[in-house]
């Protein structure tokens, strides 16, 4: 089997620890407060719920999740595109590191990413794209692997993507924008249904252990454990004697 070449890192409980269960009450609470002027707060939210879904949807034909998510939320609160845009920039900008200490940092994931820049390895943070870069940049900044130090090799925003995780279109995107071959990466993240799905595409995966009750169970990973573990894999090259 080809050498590793590639990282693709998932960012919220992978690289950053982040449990949704707590960090999504304050961010949308934070998110309708910053709006408040814009919609009234059912109506925001469901327009929200709507535009997100139809992220999670795409299939790689229907534009970028940007596109596709302002096609679905816009109507539904009565605004266009050039009086949202704004809001959402300066939300994530002024008010979104508000929330970092929801969130916590694990010492491994500098450690990764160093390791992984000193090999040589491209290193792709393929998140969900279903938030805008600026809300990805400040969420490494909180990991302490700030992409200004780093300079990723891509970053998987909503404004470049056209599909999301595990649809293969997500996973066929990254490929080609790093020109690796599918046996040349390692998919490393937290999610069963999304992270692992990489592995259809004959893309290796390291499924991180968070210990929040989810397993592999129709899916494998390639490997599992903590960020540690897989430092260790790479360290010792045992990480490409796995298929």
């Amino acid at each position: 089997m080809p050498g590793l070449r590639a990282l693709l890192l998932d960012l919220d409980d992978t690289l950053l620890i982040n449990d949704m269960e707590t960090f999504a009450p304050g961010y949308f609470r934070a998110l309708l407060h910053a709006m408040r002027a814009v919609s009234p707060p059912v109506r925001f939210m469901e327009a929200l719920q709507t535009g997100t879904e139809a992220m999670m949807r795409n299939d790689g034909r229907d534009g970028t999740n940007e596109q596709v998510f302002m096609r679905e939320f816009l109507p539904r609160i009565e605004r266009r595109a050039e009086e949202m845009e704004p809001l959402f920039r300066r939300f994530y900008r002024e008010e979104f590191d508000a929330l970092r200490p929801l969130t916590a940092v694990d010492p491994d994931a500098r450690r990764l990413v160093t390791l992984a820049r000193e090999r040589g390895y491209q290193v792709a943070i393929a998140t969900q794209p279903i938030f805008p870069r600026e809300a990805i940049l400040a969420r490494l900044r909180w990991a302490e692997v700030p992409d200004e130090e780093f300079h990723y090799d891509l970053i998987t925003s909503f404004e470049v993507m056209h599909a999301c995780k595990p649809h293969r279109a997500f996973f066929r995107a990254v490929l080609e924008r790093l020109g690796r071959r599918p046996e040349e990466c390692l998919m490393v993240g937290d999610s069963v249904g999304a992270d692992l799905g990489a592995g259809r595409l004959g893309i290796r995966t390291f499924w991180v252990d968070r210990g929040r009750g989810e397993s592999p169970r129709d899916v494998r990973p390639d490997a599992r454990g903590s960020l540690a573990d897989l430092i260790r894999l790479i360290e010792t090259g045992e990480i490409d004697e796995r298929s």
